[in-house]
């Protein structure tokens, strides 16, 4: 009797090519949950934003105005925007914002202070405090000695804090929900943790300057720091937090030193950080500088995914 052969077993070419579109489909799929992750993302810091406007009207009615963003130096160190809007939603220990702090967390205590040798955050101060004006879940709440503690940060001028012991001591930053980076706090502990959130206070006395020919003067010829404050909003506010080390994934290719190419000109004119920064909070009009966004208040800046400021994915206050 004749055998008949029944080979149902696959080919290699076969096998290869089932592989090749599992692989194709897993990358795809891979991507697609990327996208919806960034999204979901987005989202959530779109509504901290929110919560953020509505903690910083809270504030501005007990106060009669909103946080001032200006540098202020401490012992030498400056306090930055980011340092100065996080104390007042939080406070210093996250307990609440103190009315008479001055916002230097070192001089608070010296002599002459109203808290000489203490300084307006501890225990003991509570009942004259305000509660927090923003909810702890919306952001991190860090120091930059937390951030930057294994980074190489010892040569920055920001005010770090490094070894305080209390609320006293501290001057916080609050950070975005793109928890990309992985550090390792002075505790030891891992944490995985987003960008600070830039913040910049309009001053309503200034303006956009404009030339004789009613075009904007290009930001690019703006070469000392002093002339900064001519414009509505200051990019030296929070220059000293877009010069810090690369904040970043251990796994990250960029050398931990590196500094971060923030604001970066991405169309190769030529543009200056402070250039691209005027034109991300500056509306336009026929193709000319007209008026900066929230003339009036402040404006509010996360890195987005990137963690790079200054990119297409960086979400604002202003911009939906």
């Amino acid at each position: 009797m004749k055998r008949i052969r029944n080979n149902k077993a696959f080919t290699l070419i076969e096998l290869l090519t089932v592989v090749a579109i599992i692989a194709m489909l897993i990358a795809m799929f891979g991507a697609g949950m990327r996208k919806v992750k960034i999204v979901q993302v987005n989202l959530q810091q779109k509504a901290s934003f929110r919560a953020g406007e509505v903690a910083l009207e809270l504030f501005s009615k007990d106060f009669g105005e909103y946080p001032d963003s200006s540098l202020v130096s401490d012992g030498g160190k400056l306090i930055t925007g980011t340092q100065r809007v996080a104390e007042a939603l939080f406070g210093r220990d996250d307990k609440g914002f103190h009315p008479r702090s001055k916002w230097h967390p070192g001089l608070d205590k010296d002599a002459g202070s109203p808290f000489p040798g203490v300084g307006p955050y501890t225990d003991a101060t509570l009942k004259d405090r305000k509660t927090p004006y923003f909810e702890r879940k919306r952001a991190g709440f860090y120091t930059v000695n937390d951030l930057w503690n294994a980074s190489g940060f010892g040569s920055s001028s920001i005010y770090t804090s490094a070894g305080a012991s209390s609320g006293t001591d501290l001057a916080p930053i609050f950070t975005d929900l793109f928890l990309r980076n992985k550090v390792t706090l002075p505790s030891g502990d891992s944490a995985k943790v987003g960008m600070p959130i830039l913040y910049y206070k309009a001053d309503s006395t200034k303006r956009f300057r404009v030339n004789a020919a009613g075009t904007a003067v290009n930001p690019v010829t703006i070469g000392q720091s002093a002339e900064y404050s001519q414009w509505v909003y200051n990019f030296m506010d929070n220059l000293p937090v877009l010069q810090l080390p690369w904040l970043r994934d251990p796994a990250d290719p960029i050398e931990s030193g590196d500094i971060p190419p923030h604001y970066p000109d991405e169309s190769g004119a030529g543009k200056e950080p402070v250039q691209i920064f005027y034109e991300q909070i500056t509306q336009r009009q026929d193709g000319v500088f007209f008026k900066p966004h929230n003339p009036s208040t402040y404006i509010l800046i996360s890195a987005g995914w990137d963690g790079i400021y200054g990119t297409k994915d960086d979400l604002t206050n202003f911009n939906d």
